[in-house]
């Protein structure tokens, strides 16, 4: 079974390989337009915390 990675607060590299090795492992599982769909779903996410962020250093 599968379960999430926990990161750290520093965010580091450690935090990557776990995520990238979670990532790997469920899209073994998925068709390859399930991947590219969760990926974009990711990023989507991704930008919109950033734009949050840059919103909030203002």
């Amino acid at each position: 079974m599968m379960t999430k990675p926990i990161v750290s607060k520093d965010f580091n590299l450690e935090d990557i390989r776990k995520i990238r090795e979670y990532n790997s492992l469920r899209h073994a599982q998925m068709t390859p337009r399930e991947i590219i769909e969760d990926t974009q779903k990711g990023a989507a996410f991704v930008l919109k915390k950033l734009g949050k962020t840059e919103q909030a250093d203002l």
